[in-house]
C-alpha cells in the first residue's frame, strides 16, 4: 500500500525503512548475559495451567515479523514467542522500531472439531438459560471439556459397538446401580451414578433418561435412581441436563428429593432461574432444607441484588418458613459491608444472636472488612481485641483488611504494629501483607522503603508476583528512577514471571511520562508477540500522547493508522489526541483531513474532537474561519461546553477584540453553560489589556469560586500598568479570601516593585518571604540581582547570589553574565571580577563573552593591573 510517511531527503533525517538489498550484512548486535540468566531455551517461563496451554493457540493470531524486525532482533521460528528482555535496549531507532509493528497480518484462527456431540442440549427441552458451562462452551467449542467416553466426550464408550450394545453396556451398570441400591449400598449407587454422568458428559441426560424409562420403569425403586441422577447432574454444573431429568421427573410424577433440589440451587444460583425453581419446591409441596434459603440468599447477593436478598429474607421470616443458619447472614452481611452499609450489617449480628447462632470467624472478618472500608478503623481494632480475648484465632485475611484499611487512610505507620500483634497471635504475614505494606510506603513516597521490604521478603525465601512487582514498578516511575525499573525488570524475567495487563500498561504509561517513547514501544511490541495479552486503548493512548509531546506528530499518525487501529478500530478518542497534537501545533491541514478521516470512517467525533480543531483554527490566526467553525458546532448534535467558548474567548481577547468576546460570554451564561476560573480569566485578561480594570474588578466579584490564578491575572494586568498600590491590593484581598499565593504572584510583585526602581522595597520582599518559608522561584532572586546591579549594589547582589545558591537553586552562566554586564555597565568592574570565583566555585565557567566585557570595562575604568588576573583565569578554564 501507499507509505504514509515520507522518506528521509523530504524530512531531512534518515530514510524510515530500508530496502532488501540495504539489510544485507546488517548484523545486530547481541546481547551480552547478564548474570543469573536462563539459557536460552528458557526465555519464556509461561505458568502451570495457562490459558495457552490448556486450550491451545490464542485465535487472535500472533503478529507476524517483517524482515527489519528479523535483522534487527535475530531470527527467530514463527511460533516463539519473544520474550521480554526489558533490561537491554533495542539496537534499533525509533524510526525503524515503528514499522515493524505494522507488518503483522493476523493469522487465521485455527478450525478445530467441537468435541461435544452435535444434537441440541436438553437445555432447550428443560430452561430457558445457559449455565456457566455452556456459555463459555458457546463462545469457545474449544473450551468443551473432553470427557472419557459417551454422547459429550471422545473417544466413546465403546466407540467400535453398535449404538444398541453401547446403550445395552449402559442398561447394564444402571442394573448394577439398582442392585446396589436393593442392598442399601447407597453412596457405592451415588458413585456409580456419578461415574456414568461423567462419562457420557453434558447432554446425554436425553439419552439416559430413555434407556431408564426403557428398561427399568417396573422397579420399584425406580424414582431414587431418576433423582440420584438428577443430583449428579446437579453436582457436576450440567444443569441443563438436571433441568431434563427433573422435568421428565414431573411429568412421571416421580418424588424428587430436597437434595436434588438443593444442589440444582447451588447450580443455578446466578441466574433468574433459582427463584422460579424455589418457589418450584413449594407448588409440589418439598420443604425446604435448612440450605435452601441460604443458597438462594447467596446467589441474589452475587448477582449484587441484595435488596431482594433481604426481601427474600424477610417474607421467609414472616411466612415461618425461614430455617436460621449462620451462612445467611454471613452472606447478607459480606453483601452490605461490601456496599459500604456497615449498620445495617451489625444488625444482622444482633439478629444472629437472637436466633441463637454464635458468629464464627467469617462473621467476624465480614464485619472489620466493612468497619476498614468505611474508615472506621479504631470500631474494626476495638472489635479485633475483642474476639482475640475471646479465644477466637482469626485468619490472615482479617489482619490484611485491617492493614489495607490503615493504608488508604495514609497511616502505613501503625502497619507494622498490627503485624506485630499477628505474629504475637501466632499468624505470619503472608504475600498479600507484604503487597499492602509495600504499596503503603511507595504510595506515601517512601519507595526505598517500598525497595527495602521487597528485599527483606525474598531473603525470607518468598516469591514475589506480578501483583507486587507492579507497585513497585508503578513507584519508582513516578520518582523517575528508570535505572532501578530496569533492574527490577530484570528480576522480573530472571524468575520467569509473566507479565499480565496491568504490568504492561504500567511499563507503556511510565515509560511514555519520562519520554521513553522507544522503550514504550518495545513493550508494546512484546505485549502483541506474548499471546496471552493484547494492547488495550489505554495503552495506545499513553503512546500516542507520548509522541506527539515530544512533537513526533508524523509517527503519531503512521501509529495511529497502522497500529493502534488494528487492536482498536474505530476509537475516537485516539484520533482526537493526534488532532489535538496538529491543532497545538498550529497545523490546522493535517488535523482537518484527520477530521475527515474520522467521518468517512463511521466514526462519531466527540465535542473533544471539535474542541481540538477549534484551538487549531484559532492557533493558526484565522478568526474567521474559527467563528465558522463555532457556529457549525452549535447546529450540529454537538453540545458546545465551556472548554469550546473560552478557546474561542481566548483567540478574541488575544486579537483585542473584547466586546466581541464579551458577548460570547454573556451569551455562554444565556444558554446556562456556567463559566470556569479558566474563562473569568480570559475575561479578565482581555479588560486588563484595555486598561479596564473597573469592568475586570466586577467580573472578579461576581464570580464564584476564584482560584490564584484568576487573581494573578488581575495582578498582572495592574503590574503592567505599572500601579503598584493596586497590585499588592488584590495580594492583600487574595489573603483575605484564604487563598495562597503562588510563586508567580510574588514573581510579579517583586518585577513591578524593580521595573519602577523600588529595589530597596523588593529586597524586603523577598527577605520576609524566605523567613516564612514561603516557596518561590529563582525568577524572584535573579530580578533582584538584575535590579541591583542596574542600580550600582554590586556587593547587596553578591550577597543575594550567594543566599541564592543557599536556597538550593542552580545558578546558570545567563544568570552572572547578566550581573556582571550591569555592573560594567555601571563602571563597577572591579566588583563584576568578584563573580568570576564565585562562577567558578558553583561549576560555572566563564565564556569568551563575559572576558571580553569585563577586559573591556577594565581597559575602560584604566584598571589594568586585574587584565593579566583576567587573562591567567581565561588560560585555566580553556578560553
Amino acid at each position: 500500500g501507499a507509505r504514509l510517511l515520507p522518506t528521509g531527503p523530504e524530512l531531512g533525517l534518515l530514510p524510515l525503512w530500508l530496502s532488501p538489498p540495504q539489510l544485507k550484512g546488517f548484523k545486530p548486535r547481541p546481547h551480552a548475559a547478564a548474570a543469573g540468566d536462563p539459557p536460552p531455551s528458557s526465555h519464556v517461563v509461561r505458568r502451570r495451567g495457562s490459558s495457552a496451554e490448556a486450550h491451545g493457540s490464542s485465535t487472535r493470531g500472533k503478529p507476524e515479523l517483517d524482515a527489519l524486525h528479523t535483522v534487527a532482533r535475530g531470527a527467530r521460528p514463527r511460533h516463539e514467542t519473544l520474550p521480554l528482555r526489558m533490561r537491554f535496549r533495542p539496537p534499533i531507532p525509533l524510526r525503524l522500531l515503528l514499522p515493524q509493528l505494522w507488518r503483522r497480518p493476523s493469522l487465521p484462527p485455527a478450525h478445530l472439531p467441537r468435541p461435544i456431540s452435535s444434537y441440541p442440549s436438553a437445555a432447550a427441552v428443560a430452561a430457558a438459560t445457559d449455565s456457566e458451562e455452556d456459555a463459555v462452551v458457546a463462545r469457545d467449542p474449544r473450551l468443551a471439556p473432553h470427557f472419557v467416553g459417551g454422547a459429550g466426550g471422545s473417544p466413546r464408550f465403546g466407540e467400535n459397538k453398535t449404538e444398541f450394545e453401547r446403550k445395552a453396556s449402559i442398561a447394564a451398570r444402571f442394573k448394577l446401580c439398582y442392585e446396589l441400591l436393593r442392598q442399601r449400598r447407597w453412596r457405592e449407587m451415588r458413585g456409580g451414578l456419578a461415574q456414568i454422568v461423567s462419562e457420557q458428559g453434558s447432554g446425554s441426560a436425553a439419552t439416559l433418561c430413555d434407556i431408564l424409562w426403557s428398561e427399568f420403569r417396573e422397579y420399584d425403586s425406580s424414582g431414587v435412581v431418576w433423582d440420584a441422577l438428577a443430583n449428579s447432574y446437579a453436582r457436576t454444573k450440567m444443569v441443563h441436563d438436571a433441568l431434563y431429568v427433573l422435568s421428565k421427573m414431573n411429568s412421571l410424577n416421580m418424588q424428587i428429593s430436597v437434595s436434588t433440589y438443593d444442589s440444582l440451587l447451588y447450580g443455578l444460583r446466578k441466574t433468574d432461574v433459582a427463584l422460579e425453581l424455589f418457589d418450584e419446591m413449594e407448588a409440589y409441596g418439598i420443604s425446604h432444607s435448612e440450605y435452601s434459603h441460604s443458597i438462594l440468599i447467596d446467589g441474589l447477593c452475587k448477582q449484587n441484588k441484595v435488596g431482594e436478598a433481604l426481601s427474600f429474607l424477610q417474607e421467609a421470616r414472616e411466612g415461618g418458613t425461614f430455617r436460621p443458619l449462620g451462612m445467611s447472614f454471613n452472606t447478607l452481611m459480606s453483601a452490605l459491608c461490601n456496599w459500604g452499609f456497615i449498620q445495617p450489617a451489625k444488625s444482622f449480628l444482633c439478629l444472629m444472636l437472637k436466633y441463637g447462632l454464635n458468629p464464627n470467624r467469617y462473621t467476624y472478618s465480614t464485619l472489620i472488612h466493612g468497619l476498614c472500608k468505611v474508615g472506621s478503623l479504631d470500631e474494626a481494632v476495638d472489635l479485633l481485641e475483642r474476639v482475640t480475648k475471646e479465644g477466637m484465632k482469626l485468619e490472615t485475611v482479617t489482619y490484611n483488611s485491617l492493614i489495607n484499611g490503615y493504608r488508604l487512610l495514609g497511616l502505613t505507620r501503625e502497619i507494622p504494629k498490627i503485624i506485630q500483634f499477628m505474629r504475637y497471635q501466632g499468624i505470619e504475614p503472608d504475600l498479600v501483607t507484604y503487597t499492602i505494606l509495600i504499596a503503603g510506603h511507595c504510595e506515601g513516597g517512601d519507595v526505598e522503603e517500598g525497595m527495602k521490604i521487597r528485599k527483606d521478603i525474598l531473603d525470607k525465601g518468598l516469591q514475589l508476583n506480578i501483583v507486587t512487582y507492579s507497585v513497585l514498578l508503578n513507584a519508582l516511575f513516578k520518582k523517575g528512577l528508570v535505572y532501578e525499573v530496569e533492574n527490577l525488570l530484570g528480576e522480573i524475567y530472571s524468575i520467569g514471571l509473566d507479565m499480565d495487563v496491568i504490568a504492561y500498561s504500567i511499563l507503556i504509561h511510565g515509560y511514555c511520562k519520562l519520554g521513553e517513547i522507544e522503550r514504550a514501544l518495545e513493550v508494546c511490541d512484546a505485549m502483541c508477540c506474548s499471546q496471552k495479552v493484547v494492547p488495550t486503548s489505554l495503552n495506545h493512548l499513553s503512546i500516542l500522547l507520548g509522541l506527539c509531546k515530544k512533537g513526533l506528530l508524523v509517527e503519531a499518525r503512521w501509529y495511529l493508522e497502522n497500529v493502534a487501529s488494528r487492536y482498536q478500530p474505530g476509537d475516537v478518542i485516539l484520533y482526537n489526541v493526534v488532532i489535538d497534537g496538529y491543532a497545538k501545533v498550529g497545523d490546522i491541514g493535517n488535523a482537518v483531513r484527520l477530521y475527515d478521516q474520522i467521518v468517512v470512517a463511521g466514526m462519531n467525533p466527540t465535542i473533544i474532537t471539535c474542541n481540538s480543531l477549534l484551538y487549531g483554527y484559532c492557533k493558526f490566526g484565522d478568526l474567521h474561519a474559527a467563528e465558522s467553525y463555532f457556529r457549525a458546532i452549535e447546529i450540529s448534535n454537538l453540545v458546545p461546553t465551556t472548554v469550546t467558548y473560552t478557546t474561542f474567548m481566548d483567540a478574541l481577547s488575544e486579537a483585542g477584540k473584547v466586546d466581541t468576546m464579551l458577548s460570547f460570554f454573556y451569551e455562554m451564561v444565556e444558554k446556562g453553560i456556567k463559566p470556569n476560573a479558566v474563562t473569568y480569566s480570559v475575561v479578565i485578561k482581555g479588560l486588563c489589556k484595555q486598561l479596564r480594570f473597573r469592568d475586570a474588578i466586577h467580573f472578579l466579584d461576581n464570580m464564584d469560586g476564584a482560584d490564584p490564578i484568576t487573581y494573578n491575572t488581575l495582578i498582572q494586568g495592574f503590574c503592567e500598568a505599572q500601579d503598584i498600590q493596586m497590585a499588592f491590593c488584590i495580594h492583600d484581598r487574595m489573603l483575605c479570601c484564604g487563598l495562597v499565593p503562588t510563586p508567580v504572584t510574588y514573581n510579579l510583585l517583586i518585577n513591578v516593585l524593580c521595573l519602577k526602581g523600588k529595589v530597596f522595597q523588593a529586597e524586603m520582599l523577598l527577605e520576609s518571604l524566605r523567613e516564612k518559608g514561603i516557596e518561590l522561584r529563582k525568577f524572584a532572586y535573579t530580578t533582584v540581582i538584575k535590579a541591583q546591579c542596574a542600580k550600582g549594589m554590586p556587593y547587596d547582589a553578591i550577597s543575594l547570589v550567594g543566599k541564592l545558591i543557599d536556597d538550593g537553586f542552580e545558578a546558570s552562566i545567563e544568570d552572572f553574565s547578566a550581573a556582571i554586564n550591569r555592573l560594567c555597565k555601571r563602571k563597577f568592574p572591579k566588583e563584576a571580577v568578584m563573580f568570576i570565583p564565585i562562577m567558578l566555585s558553583v561549576g560555572v565557567f566563564p565564556d569568551m563573552q563575559v572576558y571580553f566585557v569585563l577586559a573591556r570595562a577594565l581597559r575602560k575604568s584604566n584598571m589594568l593591573c586585574y587584565i593579566p588576573i583576567l587573562h591567567a583565569l581565561s588560560v585555566k578554564t580553556g578560553i
